[in-house]
């Protein structure tokens, strides 16, 4: 089993800090010093988030259950369900990458003994202090269900081994210990981390006319919807009610869909049904829960609008904005299939259903899990992930970024040097879902402080390469205009290490340290741009021209010129290669390392 990645441990004690320790018992020894305070806090949090997640209460409840201190006999915490009749001992370890180990095991193991004695002699404050509470529950569960929590590589053996000589045989021990041990592993915490940030479910009853249904070859309902309750829908839920469509709210104005839309709501909303192209939606469960004449109500459960968001949308706006205007008369045709929005299946309808408003091909990249797991990892960093086209997701911020904003910085960092073309000639191919390129640039080991830190690197360098262009003139300025994305990749190998590291960049102490560097680089940029005798614009889109320069810029930026390997891999370029591919990946190793940017 893997341990628990940087990136999530970092994110985990983020969430620790801000939602557990507040709510925690007092620390017993407060003469550590405060890094030390902190790492115990933190480490006790871990047991209650364990627990909130196992018994699924609320982070108060949980950190009130939490023991962990000095001589707590390796239990962290003790919870008790009373419906259930069912005790909890729970014990954590929050390290990055040590297994729960047969020592641990054991101090649990004489823990949970001296409890089922009510022995409480030797215990902490934390644990006589709740004597009595303790002491019935121990006389009233039915069921004792022991928790190891731990961020490591799994239990050892030799700790299984120790937790297994707790379970009782045929003559002894507790018959109320059961197995197995709940085994809340990094795997887990994982899953929990990025299931914590998803949208919440929408569950609604909904009203059809003049409805209909199909059984097979899946359950699928046709009818009538009164466009004011979708809109009603919009006004409660949200982003929540699109989340499994390609894109949210276009905007207003800026559409000849939105515009129609409007116009048809202000002049005859009796007409709408005819002049709309109507709403797609799947579902997790829809079941009829009774009619009133011709109209059939339906108790619906994971509803997700995967085709009509700008109808729903623009005409919730126009409510907004028409004080005393009256849609009431306005139906849509409404579609409602019964499949996981998540399906291939639900995929593929979301595809052939997008075609009411002009959608790009990148457009589809919204319909990658990858993305949506992004999206929630990068708001446990404050950092609002737009990866579907949308009228508020066009800011460009520290804590916003678009999907468009990821690929142009995480290609930086690439070391084929041909991504610095595709962004000057098909920018796209690097949003196809379908690409290799996507799936480079998205892969599953990117982490979201890679692509935060690879966006505030990659605008520093715009910020700066447009000021330098500003003030140039003639072919130097073109130069800077046109090869922003050749300074970009050279700069990028230098800050790889505070990339991919597990905190984010300070943007003031990013331009601090590459204020210098950057310079540097831009007068070799324009010595060797100028050198090619080509125009630039011509010359940053031609791949032929671009990886011999980039090839010596990097040399001379990298102060490599008298490496003996460099010269040894240039001459043993392979045929077939689109590049030396050896030569730029020890270009990029080389690239020495600029620091202090976090």
């Amino acid at each position: 089993m893997s341990a628990l990645d940087q990136a999530h441990f970092a994110m985990l004690e983020k969430l620790l800090d801000a939602e557990f320790v507040p709510h925690l018992p007092p620390l017993l020894d407060k003469t550590k010093p405060p890094d030390q305070q902190k790492k115990k806090n933190l480490s006790r949090a871990f047991g209650a988030y364990a627990l909130s997640k196992v018994c699924g209460i609320g982070a108060d409840d949980s950190a009130k259950a939490v023991v962990d201190d000095f001589d707590d006999f390796g239990i962290d915490a003790i919870y008790y369900r009373g419906p259930s009749e069912t005790l909890y001992l729970v014990q954590s370890k929050l390290k990055a990458a040590e297994q729960f180990s047969q020592d641990e095991a054991l101090a649990f193991g004489q823990g949970i003994r001296k409890l089922l004695e009510q022995d409480f002699t030797g215990f902490n404050a934390n644990v006589q202090n709740r004597k009595a509470e303790i002491e019935d529950a121990l006389d009233n569960c039915s069921h004792i269900k022991l928790v190891i929590a731990h961020t490591g590589s799994g239990i050892s053996k030799h700790a299984e081994d120790a937790l297994d000589d707790l379970f009782p045989g045929d003559d002894d021990g507790d018959v109320r210990l059961e197995r197995p041990v709940i085994d809340y592993d990094a795997r887990q915490v994982t899953e929990d981390l990025v299931a914590a940030k998803a949208y919440e479910k929408v569950n609604v009853d909904l009203w059809l006319s003049k409805s209909t249904s199909v059984t097979e070859p899946r359950v699928t309902y046709f009818g009538l919807a009164q466009l004011i309750d979708l809109v009603a829908l919009h006004k409660t839920h949200g982003k929540a009610l699109y989340e499994k469509n390609i894109r949210t709210f276009l905007g207003i104005k800026k559409n000849e869909v939105n515009i129609s839309i409007q116009k048809s709501l202000r002049t005859s909303p009796q007409n709408f049904v005819y002049l709309n192209n109507g709403v797609t939606a799947l579902c997790e469960l829809v079941e009829p829960k009774g009619h009133k004449g011709a109209r059939r109500k339906l108790r619906i459960r994971g509803l997700s609008v995967v085709n009509g968001a700008q109808t729903i949308a623009t005409s919730a706006q126009f409510v907004a904005d028409s004080a005393g205007s009256d849609i009431s008369t306005a139906k849509v045709s409404f579609t409602l299939i019964k499949s996981d929005a998540d399906t291939e299946f639900g995929k593929q309808v979301t595809r052939a259903r997008n075609h009411q408003t002009p959608v790009l091909f990148s457009d589809f990249a919204a319909l990658d899990d990858r993305q949506e797991t992004l999206r929630r990892e990068l708001a446990y960093l404050g950092i609002h992930y737009a990866f579907k086209p949308g009228v508020l997701d066009t800011a460009a911020s520290a804590n916003h970024i678009r999907i468009d904003d990821a690929a142009q910085a995480l290609a930086m960092f690439q070391i084929d040097p041909r991504y610095i073309v595709w962004l000057k000639k098909e920018p796209a191919r690097l949003l196809d879902m379908n690409s290799v390129q996507y799936k480079d640039l998205f892969a599953q080991t990117v982490t979201p402080f890679q692509v935060a830190n690879s966006v505030r690197f990659l605008r520093y360098v715009v910020k700066r390469m447009t000021a330098e262009a500003a003030h140039a003139e003639g072919l130097e300025r073109l130069a800077y205009k046109h090869g922003t994305y050749v300074a970009a990749w050279i700069l990028a190998k230098r800050v790889r290490d505070a990339a991919i590291a597990p905190v984010l960049i300070d943007e003031k102490k990013l331009e601090a340290q590459l204020s210098a560097p950057f310079d540097q680089l831009r007068q070799t940029h324009w010595n060797l741009t100028r050198a090619v005798g080509k125009g630039p614009l011509a010359l940053f889109r031609n791949q032929t021209d671009v990886t011999p320069l980039v090839e010596k810029i990097a040399i001379e930026h990298y102060a490599l010129g008298a490496d003996p390997v460099v010269g040894h891999k240039q001459k043993q370029h392979k045929p077939g290669q689109p590049y030396p591919e050896d030569l730029f990946a020890y270009l990029a190793a080389k690239a020495p390392q600029i620091g202090n940017l976090s």
